[in-house]
């Protein structure tokens, strides 16, 4: 079979091995980055379609050593590339490095970009254009140790890129990133949520489609839609499943969910985005301290990203107190469960209750730990 790769945000793997594994996928293998899974095309366009935690879906060409530079083009030049791009197809390469003599992704990306263009030529008397911006055809090239593996990446447009999201706040959590953090605090759409701190409501957001079981990929194109090899077949196969997808769409949200900000303008900034996405009216939207929440008749999951120090534009006494607070209502959640994302887990140290779970994370580049309560 076909070996495909969905990569992820640091921390959140497995979080995805088990969303691939309810897809009925295969073969899943947790690795750096992501997890490995076999099948054919359709098994990776009905990952990207239905992948909540995937960042990208990858689909493996092949694999062998880089020791230099020349055994990277030698590699990459010996796939055959006419059976996936040609002349009047545009590309762009995309590579990462660790733990190689191949430390400079640009320069991997720019060798894996002549192998494939001199190929084409030399076959064809003309080479494919490249287009960074929206290429035909996105290539990623995986080095690891001094071994490189060459994809073709299905999504072209990271995945996290829902559609919906028409306004931001000073900072943004991914949407792949915040449904990572509610599979990873076990929250379920039967159980009522609260995000105290919703800034531009992407958590909320995210456990509303999700109750009302919206495939993340079911309005938005991908790069595989305009691949040579995407004939009738597979078309025919792609529209079947997002036919699939979208009769399984639930007419509304069956639970509670809370998504609240001491900033109207972020409150406004979630519901404009909530509206975008086709929930607005599945959450209730509020403005509100954290610190004075109270959970009232509500049992169910807190999950929240609070402002770390520089967001709050605070001095260390308001942020220690900031965060004291926020302690003090997670201790008061009898009943329920609070994952509160932290970027300096010192801040969390007075809280009045033990840390049940602790997952390491980043969001983006900022190493982050997301702390699991159970009052």
């Amino acid at each position: 079979m076909p070996r495909l790769f969905a990569t992820a945000a640091r921390g959140t793997e497995r979080a995805l091995r088990d969303e691939l594994k309810t897809l009925g996928l295969q073969s899943l293998r947790v690795d750096h980055g992501g997890v490995h899974f076999e099948g054919d095309l359709a098994h990776g366009m009905k990952a990207c379609l239905h992948a909540r935690c995937a960042v990208r879906v990858l689909w493996e060409l092949g694999g062998f050593p880089v020791p230099t530079p020349a055994a990277l083009y030698d590699g990459v030049r010996s796939l055959d590339w006419s059976e996936h791009l040609t002349p009047s197809h545009t590309l762009a390469v995309r590579a990462t490095c660790r733990d190689s003599t191949l430390t400079h992704s640009q320069f991997v990306a720019l060798k894996t970009k002549d192998a494939i263009v001199d190929q084409l030529r030399d076959r064809h008397g003309q080479r494919p254009d490249v287009d960074v911006g929206n290429p035909d055809v996105p290539v990623y090239v995986r080095v690891s140790g001094d071994r490189a593996t060459v994809y073709l990446d299905l999504a072209g447009e990271a995945l996290h890129r829902r559609g919906w999201r028409t306004r931001t706040t000073d900072a943004v959590m991914k949407e792949t990133l915040a449904s990572a953090v509610l599979s990873l605090c076990r929250w379920e759409p039967w159980r009522p949520l609260v995000d105290p701190l919703c800034g531009a409501g992407t958590i909320p957001i995210e456990a509303a489609l999700r109750a009302r079981n919206v495939a993340p990929g079911l309005d938005r194109g991908f790069a595989f839609e305009r691949w040579p090899r995407y004939d009738d077949a597979l078309r025919a196969r792609w529209n079947e499943l997002r036919a699939e997808a979208r009769a399984a769409v639930k007419g509304r949200c069956e639970v509670p969910i809370v998504a609240a900000d001491r900033d109207p303008e972020a409150v406004e900034c979630a519901r404009l985005n909530a509206r975008q996405a086709g929930v607005e009216g599945d959450l209730t939207l509020r403005v509100g301290d954290a610190r004075d929440l109270t959970w009232e008749h509500l049992r169910g999951h807190l999950v929240t990203d609070p402002p770390y120090g520089d967001r709050l534009r605070a001095s260390a006494q308001e942020l220690q107190g900031f965060y004291q607070r926020l302690g003090e209502v997670v201790a008061g959640l009898r009943g329920s469960i609070a994952a509160v994302l932290v970027g300096a887990p010192e801040l969390t140290r007075g809280f009045p209750v033990p840390v049940l779970k602790a997952f390491p994370l980043y969001n983006g580049n900022i190493p982050c730990t997301l702390q699991v309560y159970r009052p």
